[in-house]
């Protein structure tokens, strides 16, 4: 069991990836309120040791995709259990929790409208 409760840099790097979404890595450490540098170093798996769980929330509070608070803690090495998590109400204003929130077919329009406003753009 004890391996279960390791700090895995390439999960937890493809976990950002996958969290980061259409966003830049610089685009992504600024919305999460973290330094691009230590953005970079775990989204390259750099990093020695796991991040803490304050910034952990904070990058799961900013996630695209299906990414979340409790699949990063577990990639960090770190069980609900074994760290003091609790869940922040104010995250309910954030933009991409209300994105998170909607159904699969809703985001696929969402993400449609955003090609389409980044392709206008890019025209202009």
């Amino acid at each position: 069991m004890a391996e279960n409760n390791k700090w895995n840099k390439k999960i937890f790097a493809l976990l950002l990836n996958e969290a980061k979404g259409v966003r830049s890595w610089r685009q992504f450490a600024t919305d999460c309120d973290i330094s691009y540098v230590q953005m970079r170093k775990l989204a390259l798996g750099t990093q020695e040791n796991p991040p803490r769980p304050k910034l952990i929330r904070k990058v799961a509070s900013h996630a695209f995709g299906e990414v979340d608070l409790q699949d990063l803690l577990f990639a960090s090495g770190i069980h609900i259990g074994d760290a003091k998590v609790s869940r922040d109400d104010s995250r309910q204003d954030n933009p991409y929790e209300k994105y998170r929130s909607l159904s699969v077919k809703d985001r696929k329009l969402v993400d449609k409208f955003i090609d389409f406003l980044l392709s206008e753009k890019e025209d202009n």
